[in-house]
């Protein structure tokens, strides 16, 4: 695997993984042992989640 950051924040983790063209998020929370869960995302499902993304930032507006 090649990951390549693409966000890093303090509980939130975006990278994409250019070998297997997947996209892993990775939450953790927070605390001074922190559990991190890893999501690993296909192309149709960063889509799906974008999409989904965007209907609940039009409903926070």
């Amino acid at each position: 695997m090649a990951w390549v950051q693409i966000l890093d924040k303090d509980h939130l983790s975006v990278k994409f993984d250019n070998k297997d063209d997947s996209a892993l998020l990775e939450i953790n929370d927070g605390g001074i042992s922190p559990n991190y869960v890893t999501i690993r995302l296909n192309e149709q499902e960063v889509d799906e989640l974008i999409e989904a993304l965007q209907r609940i930032k039009q409903s926070m507006q």
